[in-house]
This record gives C-alpha cells, structure tokens and sequence, in this order.
C-alpha cells in the first residue's frame, strides 16, 4: 500500500469517523437541544418571540350569536302549550384582542395583564341585522324575583310585585339584537335594585342597562386582572393562570371547584400528551377541563384535538367531583351548571347549545331544541410540540330559569323550564400568518432526526467501506509479495 493510498484511506477515515461521531451525539441529543431552544422561545418576556403572538392575537378571531325568537308568548300560562323558539342568526363579530401589562414579576415569573377586546360587526357573515327584533324572557325581571325569593321580608316581595303590576311589566321583552348584545336597554327595575338596601337585596347589580355584552366593547378591565406564569423558569406552567383578581381561589364555588388554574386561553406547555387540558373561562368563573379526543389535521399541521365531552356539565349523581359546581345547593339535571353566583345573582345556567349532551328532559319543556354534534361542540386543536392551538370552536348557551313564584302575579302557575335565552360560538382558525411557521415548528425535530440520522449512517457506511477497501488492499499487497519472492 503506497504513501498515497495510506494518506487518503486516513483521510477518508477521519471524516468517516467524525460523521460518526456528529451523527450520533446529535442523534442521541437533538431533541433535548431543539427542546431548549423552543422553550427559550416559548417562555414569556417583553422580547421573546412568544411576547409578539400573545400581545396581540395575530389569527382571526370570531364570535356568532344565535337568539331563540320566542314566538308564543302569551301561551305562557297555557299547561297545553309549550314555549316555541326559533334559532335566528348568526349574528357575527370580528375580535380584535390586546394584552395591556400591567407589571412583570420575575421572582415568581409571572406577568399581570388586562385583555382589551374589540368586536366588530361582519355583516356580509351575518344572516341578520341588529335592529331585528326578538322576543324572550325578561331578564331583568326575572333577576328581581330571583333576588327575593328566599328573603325573610314578605313585605318587600309584595312592593315588588306591586310596582311590577303597575309598570305593566310583562315576563317577556321584546327588543332588537344590538340592544340584546353590546347597546343593552334600560329596565326601571334595575333602577329599583340600586335604591334597594343590602339587607333586601344582597346582590349589587354594576349595570344601569340590560345586555349581555354591555359595556363590554373595548373594555380592558371587564374580563378582569389576570396573572400568569411565563414559562422562563419552569415551562411546564407556561400560560398556566396563576391568580385572578388578585386571588388563587373564588367566592363563586365551592371547594377546590373554585381554584383559578388551567392555561388563561392563548398558550399551553409544549410537549402535550394525551392527557386532558384545562382552561379558566372568566365568563363562567371557573374551569372547564377537556378530554383528549383524537389526533387531527388542521392546514397540513398535526394536532391534538380536546374537547368537551358529555359528562363536563353533569351533576353529582354521575360525575361526584362536580358537587362543589352547585352554588346555590342542589344541582340541576346532567347537561346544565349553575352560574348564577357568576353573574349577579341573576338566575343564569349554562349548558351546551340545543342541550346537547344534556338530560332530555330540558329538551322536553321546549320546542325548537334540535341539538347538532358538528355544531353545537365545544373543541380546541394543538398542536402537540409547541403547544400552540391551531383551531378552536367553544359553543355555550345561556339558559335562565323560570319557575312559579306565588308572590308575583307573572310567575304563577308558569312551568318550570330552563329557558334558552342566547347561544355563541366563540372561534379561531391559525392562517398564514403564523401557519407556515408553526408547521415548521411541527416538523424540525423529525426533520432534525432524520438529517443526523443519515449523517451518522454516512459515517457508519463509509467506515465500513473503508475497512472493506483497507483489508483490500492488505490482501492485494501480501499476495502482491508472494508473486514477487516466488520470482526472485
């Protein structure tokens, strides 16, 4: 074997060797590096590149509102006739949300902020306007009466009932969809709450109109003072809630049913499992907890997909952790929660849209309930690595109760019906704006795996070949030798 030879096969066998070498340490340890960078660019800070996604929500957000036009309302008291509802809309809205920091607390690395939500008005999405009318319950009212039902002061539920009868407040209401929403209406009788003592009525009412979105638009302190955790020391608690309104646990439930935890909404750890996710809903002041359901696809990104299954607004009786969901004491039949310490006071339930997944009796008191499995679920996507979702549909329906009351005149002998009021669909869809880089992000550690993989088996191959060509030539050289010594 001459000089020549023996420099390349050298060569050749150092390159072969470093391959090996590079190929394997990055095999073994490049999940771990790509790990650590992505954290570093997940965990919150006023520079991370994280801080650019969650100050202001760069994908489309929308909101539906669906109404159930009550069309039979003076067949109230009939025990023949049934409320009929009719489902009008979508009403749909365009959100633009904000983060407005508040402080930054490195010693427990947590960040406190108001959200900033604006919404508007997508006609050409809509089938509808906001002038349209509808007629359903008279909220206001029906708070009233609720508000007094167990007070001690007999006196104070017939004043009520009289100054009802003689305002000619009816148990219905009829007004168009922009007062129902963000506009609300005014209701001399919440004008009334406020001039009532406490003793009388416990419950201050911060509202001089009647609207489920009312003061609500572009208002960065309704939704409350969040605080939550960055992620920069332990990533495992990246976008976890750590408090709310400056506490860790609310007067609203019971128990550890009222503990603020779950991720606040944008961002969860990376590295998901399959095991469930959970989230804190300042509408309903609480937690809602969602299954994994299946492994899905959303714009050629792989996601996990979680969703509210039909046992997450069951009551006690099949699902025993959810006692303490039950402000009021007894729980209502599966499908629907109480939310009325949520919601001051005011007789509000929620359920899934329809009552889907609810107990059919509730179905039962209406006409009109026609539950839908594609519509009326409440689901969100992530995508597994980083955590970041990729879609999210969360639909609920407010339902208020009407019951007999025998102090008022427009609540006797009515039947006891959990009357859906308003249903809507909360969604978001990831696009171009951040797609192409969170596909990305989906796809470089087997991408990574793959291209080290191939370097060590390069390496691997040509030290291999290299052995192979050296015994070779080791071989030609000895039988070279022999020839030579049997000529000589």
């Amino acid at each position: 074997m001459g000089f020549s030879s023996n420099c390349k096969l050298g060569t050749a066998t150092t390159i072969g060797v470093a391959l090996s070498t590079i190929g394997a340490v990055f095999t073994v340890y490049w999940p771990s590096l790509f790990d650590n960078v992505l954290n570093n660019q997940l965990a919150l800070s006023n520079n991370s590149k994280s801080y650019g996604l969650w100050e202001v929500t760069p994908i489309p957000m929308y909101i539906e509102f669906y109404f159930f036009n009550w069309t039979n309302p003076k067949d109230l008291h009939d025990p023949n006739k049934k409320p009929i509802l009719v489902e009008v809309g979508p009403y749909v809205f365009r959100e633009h949300r904000v983060k407005v920091v508040q402080d930054w607390f490195p010693l427990n690395d947590t960040v406190t902020y108001f959200q900033n939500r604006i919404w508007f008005f997508e006609q050409s999405m809509s089938k509808g306007y906001l002038n349209d009318t509808i007629f359903t319950v008279n909220i206001p009212a029906i708070t009233a009466t609720h508000a007094l039902q167990d007070s001690k002061y007999s006196a104070a539920k017939g004043a009520l009932n009289l100054i009802m009868e003689f305002l000619g407040i009816k148990i219905w209401v009829k007004k168009t969809v922009g007062e129902f929403l963000f506009d609300g209406y005014g209701d001399p009788l919440l004008d009334l709450a406020k001039l009532m003592p406490s003793a009388v009525v416990p419950v201050t009412i911060p509202f001089d109109k009647f609207g489920w979105f009312y003061k609500r638009n572009g208002s960065a302190t309704y939704d409350g003072l969040f605080n939550m955790f960055t992620g920069r020391d332990d990533i495992t608690k990246f976008g976890e809630m750590g408090e709310w309104n400056h506490v860790k646990s609310t007067t609203y439930y019971k128990s550890y049913c009222a503990n603020v935890n779950g991720s606040a909404g944008e961002f969860f750890p990376p590295k998901q499992t399959k095991q469930p996710i959970s989230l804190f809903v300042p509408d309903i002041c609480r937690t809602l907890n969602l299954n994994f359901k299946e492994e899905t696809e959303v714009d050629g990104i792989a996601g996990y997909r979680y969703w509210a299954d039909d046992t997450m607004f069951d009551n006690a009786t099949t699902r025993p952790d959810n006692w303490c969901f039950c402000p009021a004491g007894g729980c209502p039949p599966n499908g629907v929660m109480d939310i009325s310490s949520c919601k001051w006071g005011a007789p509000a339930y929620i359920s899934f849209p329809h009552f889907f997944h609810a107990d059919p009796w509730y179905r039962s008191t209406v006409e009109g309930m026609e539950p839908n499995e594609t519509k009326h679920q409440m689901f969100m996507d992530l995508e597994p690595n980083s955590g970041i979702p990729l879609e999210v549909s969360a639909a609920l329906q407010i339902n208020i109760l009407l019951q007999p009351m025998k102090e008022f005149s427009i609540l006797r002998n009515v039947p006891k019906i959990y009357f859906p009021a308003i249903w809507f669909r909360q969604t978001a869809h990831i696009d171009d704006s951040i797609g192409p880089e969170v596909k990305l992000l989906s796809i470089i550690p087997t991408i990574g795996f793959v291209i080290f993989y191939i370097i060590l088996s390069t390496g691997v191959t040509s030290l291999f070949v290299i052995g192979i060509c050296y015994v070779t030539m080791r071989c030609r050289n000895e039988e070279d030798r022999v020839i030579l010594s049997f000529w000589s």
